[in-house]
């Protein structure tokens, strides 16, 4: 962004506490979380669930904001630093609103094509794809990491500088209203709906529910000039297409997926050892072109061929196309690979998991060696509603037909992949079920020495990057406290004492530590912590929840 102070009050529609020494200032970054103030920023103070950035707003002055956006009423303190380092503030009873009014403002003022993407499964590692080909011919600005809510939207639009030409902008929602909210402040001209599945059915209710939210996107592209891209092989877009009235708005369609009837589309798919897919690659002009990902699994030549679409429509030349295509890798905690020195091959996919994106994974494990030892490490999925039990052992027919070897659950919701598995013929002795990441540990530790392939993957809320971390660095148990120790008695009360005191001061440490993890950079922000936002192409994990 490149506003002045003037401005920021203006579009924010935010009240003047204290004034700035000029108000003709530019300001260009932003930020949500006080530890990443640098000077001349703006810093949006936001309520959090852990933490409240209004609480911070003294020490972002001290970091040298340049502006200060209040939610809450200002104290006398912060009054008077702001006064001590000319620095203006401001207050917002609503932050959130405020930025978004700010991020709308913005758009507005800027000369650029905006794609949307949005889709139950795939929409980071489909952002990421359109990005690298759009940037081969534009000054290209994507969202940071997984910013696709009420918060991270409106920051990748303020990202922008003046001079960029296309803004890819990530979009997902909770429930009804949301993505309507977000292309309220984005405005895309051409939107993207990679596939609709089974998530948030405790909010929505049923897949066509997912696909009225998910149709929002569409229904606001512009009329005439509007560009969907959707997924001819999904059986709901023809449904997307009726409740955004594609027809009568005249908005243009464009259908990428396997079937004959798509406009792009993909033939002759093979996988490579690695199960990274390679394929003919069918634009409008007829020519076959050879595309080798370096990406993993089936549903990721659906996302390269969204992103294609992208590139036709917005007149890429097909070989930067295909080039873009085959440098991208795979976003963290999305199916990356981790080679360990005692020959173990980790796969983390523990980023997020529902119905439709725990098949492909499964599907993906299948595909690989079968000289190998194949794990699936399988935690619960969240927001299933009344259907999630059978859901789940849904999924556990999908590992008994994928051929898995071994079938290790962490949580109650995931016992039931178990289930599904065993009536679906899996031997019981190759299911194992955990309660914790800790039980599960003890399992897969003395398994690495027979180099597996292991595939972790869950729901955000279930934290199995802890397993991968664990496998990659290597994991310890708890001490076993035997019960001699545990009854032993202390030499003296000085002793207990001295006892307490340490073990009070080792829990007071771990408190800190666990609660510096649990953070995750989001001391500040209602949505994740993030970095101050700059106008680059950048993809940053920032500890944001990842709605679907």
């Amino acid at each position: 962004m490149r506003l002045s102070i003037a401005q920021i009050t203006e579009f924010s529609r935010a009240l003047t506490i204290v004034p700035a020494r000029d108000s003709h200032h530019i300001i260009q970054r932003l930020s949500w979380d006080s530890r990443t103030v640098q000077p001349d920023m703006l810093f949006v103070a936001l309520p959090g669930d852990g933490f409240d950035g209004n609480d911070f707003i003294i020490e972002a002055f001290e970091r040298g904001a340049a502006v200060v956006i209040a939610s809450r009423q200002v104290t006398e303190a912060e009054r008077l630093v702001a006064e001590q380092y000319r620095a203006a503030l401001l207050y917002a009873s609503d932050g959130q609103l405020a930025l978004q009014r700010l991020a709308s403002a913005w758009r507005e003022m800027l000369d650029a094509k905006v794609v949307g993407i949005t889709g139950s499964s795939g929409k980071t590692s489909t952002k990421a794809l359109v990005s690298a080909i759009l940037a081969r011919a534009y000054l290209t600005v994507s969202s940071l990491g997984n910013r696709n809510n009420e918060i991270g939207l409106p920051a990748t639009v303020l990202s922008a500088s003046p001079s960029t030409e296309v803004l890819v902008v990530e979009m997902a929602m909770r429930g009804f209203g949301q993505i309507e909210e977000l292309c309220a402040v984005a405005r895309p001209h051409i939107g993207i709906v990679t596939n609709i599945g089974p998530v948030h059915l405790a909010t929505l209710g049923s897949k066509d529910n997912v696909a009225c939210a998910k149709a929002e996107l569409v229904a606001a592209l512009p009329r005439d000039t509007g560009i969907a891209i959707l997924n001819g092989d999904d059986p709901y877009t023809p449904r997307i297409r009726e409740l955004a009235q594609t027809f009568e708005r005249e908005v243009r369609v464009m259908l990428f997926g396997l079937e004959r009837h798509n406009d792009i589309r993909a033939t002759n798919i093979d996988f490579d050892s690695d199960g990274q897919p390679s394929f003919d690659l069918l634009l409008p002009d007829g020519d076959a072109r050879r595309v080798k990902l370096n990406l993993q699994g089936k549903h990721s030549v659906y996302n390269a061929l969204a992103a294609a679409t992208a590139g036709v429509q917005l007149e890429v030349d097909p070989s930067q196309i295909v080039w873009a295509l085959e440098q991208v890798k795979p976003v963290p905690m999305r199916q990356v690979r981790h080679e360990l020195e005692d020959g173990t091959l980790v796969i983390d996919d523990s980023y997020n998991a529902n119905p439709d994106s725990m098949r492909a994974a499964l599907e993906l494990l299948g595909r690989l060696p079968k000289t190998r030892l194949r794990i699936a490490i399988l935690g619960d999925m969240g927001e299933l509603g009344v259907e999630e039990i059978a859901l789940h052992e849904g999924i556990g027919e999908a590992v008994y037909l994928n051929e898995v070897d071994l079938l290790v659950t962490i949580g109650a919701m995931a016992s039931h992949y178990g289930i599904g598995a065993q009536a679906t013929g899996m031997d019981s002795t190759r299911i194992i079920s955990c309660s914790d990441i800790e039980e599960a540990m003890t399992v897969l530790v003395p398994l690495r020495e027979k180099a597996p392939i292991m595939l972790v993957k869950a729901s955000r809320f279930m934290g199995l990057e802890r397993v991968v971390d664990y496998l990659i660095q290597g994991y310890q148990p708890p001490p076993v406290v035997t019960e001699a120790q545990d009854g032993a008695e202390s030499d003296g009360i000085e002793d207990a004492a001295e006892g307490g005191a340490a073990e009070g001061a080792a829990a007071e440490g771990a408190a800190a530590e666990g609660a510096a993890d649990k953070s995750d950079g989001t001391r500040d922000a209602a949505e994740g912590g993030a970095k101050g936002v700059e106008g680059a192409v950048t993809n940053d994990e920032t500890g944001q929840k990842d709605h679907e």
